[in-house]
């Protein structure tokens, strides 16, 4: 699934992921940013940051690296949110080779 969502992420534009990332939890974007720091890390919080208040920023990063570790489970269910939302809204463009 890390494949889907890095595949996803990287065919959104930034406002398309703006969008999803309002949608979502933050509990998404935190285990999603933790799993995978250098993939999603700068993407979503380059995303996040003219979106949110910067208190709620400050408090997703004290989060963040709090070192958290995450089970497979947590990690399965953010990226789930994160590819249902990306269908709900249709955000992604459709490949006519597939």
């Amino acid at each position: 699934m890390q494949d889907a969502c890095a595949r996803a992420l990287k065919a959104l534009s930034r406002e398309s992921l703006q969008k999803i990332l309002m949608k979502g939890s933050m509990r998404m974007i935190k285990y999603l940013i933790i799993a995978y720091p250098q993939v999603m890390g700068a993407p979503i919080l380059d995303a996040l940051t003219p979106t949110i208040r910067p208190d709620t920023l400050r408090v997703l990063i004290e989060e963040i690296n709090r070192g958290q570790l995450l089970t497979p489970a947590q990690i399965h269910d953010a990226e789930c949110e994160f590819l249902r939302i990306i269908n709900d809204l249709k955000l992604l463009p459709v490949d006519p080779a597939h």
